[in-house]
């Protein structure tokens, strides 16, 4: 019979400076998914007036495909006035799988009555490009990438989860590895889009306006 192998996790409150996001729990036993806790790290540098750092980590959430981090890295390039950017990020987010997505899909028309035919061309190729990277596809390989990194005691195999392991955490409770492989694998293989941070509402947003009649935005 093989040795059980109970680990004691150290678990912390933000992440690490430099490296791949780790394997962290709750005190509930469940997994910390990599996507909320870059969005929540974003949302407290942005807090923090750390704007920079939260958009820095909100790409990052948004690699593994949190809609909500996407719908955020667009208000801020609209803030930026940078609307060819912002009315591509918006549009990468499946609006029926946000709380605010009538919100987004608001901004979004409000946006396309600014913009000229050639910047929502230019919009719509930027779209597609950050597809490349932020798509269903591209994020599906990168929770897979997140979880073939993982390594547990015990074994030297990476993304190899032993049926054996035993983790306790500070709470006291013990995950054990079926549960690991169950969580991590629900994760990857069967995202499903969660705030995970509380409600978090877009909110004092300059609102963009439409353009008067006979205004041009068309960069000649």
């Amino acid at each position: 019979m093989k040795k059980n192998i109970l680990l004691t996790l150290i678990l912390f409150n933000s992440l690490a400076s430099a490296g791949e996001y780790g394997l962290h729990f709750d005190d509930r036993g469940n997994i910390v998914r990599p996507d909320q806790a870059f969005l929540a790290k974003g949302i407290d540098d942005e807090k923090d007036g750390f704007r920079n750092s939260a958009l820095k980590n909100f790409k990052k959430s948004a690699e593994y495909g949190n809609f909500l981090a996407m719908s955020l890295v667009g208000l801020y390039l609209m803030q930026d006035k940078d609307y060819v950017a912002s009315h591509a990020w918006y549009r990468l987010v499946d609006l029926d799988k946000i709380p605010n997505g009538a919100y987004i899909a608001e901004m979004i028309n409000n946006l396309e009555q600014i913009m000229s035919p050639k910047e929502l061309k230019k919009a719509n190729k930027l779209k597609s490009e950050l597809a490349e990277t932020y798509g269903t596809y591209p994020t599906l390989l990168r929770r897979e990438q997140w979880k073939n990194n993982l390594q547990f005691t015990g074994t030297r195999i990476k993304g190899y989860i032993p049926p054996f392991l035993q983790i306790q955490l500070n709470s006291g409770l013990i995950v054990t590895g079926s549960d690991v492989k169950r969580q991590v694998e629900n994760f990857t293989y069967n995202y499903e889009f969660d705030v995970g941070v509380g409600e978090v509402i877009l909110e004092d947003v300059e609102m963009v306006e439409k353009k008067q009649a006979g205004e041009s935005t068309d960069d000649n």
